[in-house]
């Protein structure tokens, strides 16, 4: 197993479910931070894109790649180097948004041989050391890849996983209608064969594929192939993104409890 970490952070989407929200939804305020204003602390407001950086921070990543389209500019003024959040945060640009997976793969020459750190900028994983415990599980279990992995009562919007009494991952379902899986997974770490396996199944032939790759797609061709995919379960944490107004709401509620 490698040992040089980066940290991933796909954020090439339009955020279309938010219009008329003028700016990058991951940049929307969710709770509240301590900011020193002339050596006085004060409450500023906190981004949402902030908590998956800062965790990614606190798990000892020094680098994030962060992936952006054209309408996401506005991150690169808030965040410059990364110095806001404790990282050295770097920029690819993304000219079509062609999906998660294309996201990822763009990064290849740059990622194909560290162990990446994958968060959405658009969520909240809470406990906030959630990424230092799942690179701790990755690194005691040796496998290529570890979900973190949180109960839903929304598996049609996500990857649901089933995993034994070893904690090694046996099955995934992409956003399934109906399903008896309790447990999605929203964050991962993995090793440079996960990156090699998604620049494959990237790379395959349009006419030979009957949708847009998503990372799912090479999560089903890790189990297929006998890799080693474990999962971390987070029992008291929770995971929440916000894609919509509802989804706001609860994050804006969760957060406030944590706070309280």
């Amino acid at each position: 197993m490698t040992e040089r970490m980066m940290g991933i952070v796909p954020a090439g989407g339009r955020g279309t479910r938010l219009a008329p929200y003028p700016g990058p939804k991951e940049l929307f305020p969710v709770g509240w931070q301590p900011y020193q204003i002339n050596g006085e602390v004060h409450r500023r407001p906190k981004v949402v894109s902030q908590y998956v950086l800062e965790s990614m921070a606190q798990a000892g990543v020094r680098h994030v790649l962060m992936i952006v389209g054209e309408h996401k500019y506005d991150l690169l003024r808030y965040y410059a180097g990364g110095d806001r959040v404790g990282l050295h945060l770097s920029y690819l640009y993304q000219d079509e948004p062609l999906g998660m997976m294309h996201a990822i793969d763009l990064a290849y020459p740059w990622t194909r041989d560290a162990r990446l750190l994958f968060g959405m900028p658009d969520t909240i994983t809470h406990p906030p050391d959630a990424f230092e415990r799942l690179l701790h599980a990755h690194r005691q279990g040796g496998a290529d890849l570890t979900l973190g992995l949180f109960e839903t009562a929304r598996p049609w919007k996500f990857g649901m996983v089933d995993m034994d009494a070893a904690g090694r991952i046996v099955a995934h379902v992409d956003k399934p209608r109906e399903t008896a899986l309790r447990h999605m997974w929203g964050m991962a770490v993995w090793e440079p064969s996960f990156t090699e396996l998604i620049h494959e199944v990237s790379a395959r032939p349009a006419e030979l594929r009957a949708r847009e790759p998503v990372l799912g797609d090479a999560i089903d061709e890790a189990l297929a192939r006998g890799y080693h995919v474990r999962g971390h379960a987070f029992p008291e944490g929770f995971y929440v993104d916000i894609g919509t107004y509802d989804e706001i709401l609860e994050a804006q509620a969760k957060i406030a409890e944590v706070l309280r």
